[in-house]
């Protein structure tokens, strides 16, 4: 099964990402459905595509990530969206 490794990381950080923002910088911040997806577009349209289609695919790039910073760079896209959505919700 072809998968983008960096969307199924995104969507696994976003909850955290987006809490921690709020407990620590803006308690207000919106967490709506239409705001989530704005803040996961522009995260991954910022963010280089990793596909996988295979179980040891999977396993490599995970080292990757881990070893390269590629979940801190996720974590820092992830913010900057949910400031720019924060400035200009479309809701």
């Amino acid at each position: 099964m072809l998968q983008n490794y960096t969307e199924t990381v995104v969507l696994q950080l976003l909850n955290s990402v987006l809490e921690d923002y709020k407990k620590n910088k803006n308690p207000n911040i919106c967490t709506c459905e239409r705001c989530r997806q704005d803040i996961m577009a522009i995260a991954l349209n910022n963010l280089p595509p990793r596909y996988i289609a295979t179980d040891t695919g999977e396993v490599i790039t995970q080292v990757a990530f881990n070893q390269f910073g590629g979940r801190a760079e996720i974590i820092t896209q992830l913010i900057k969206a949910i400031e720019k959505v924060n400035a200009n919700p479309r809701h």
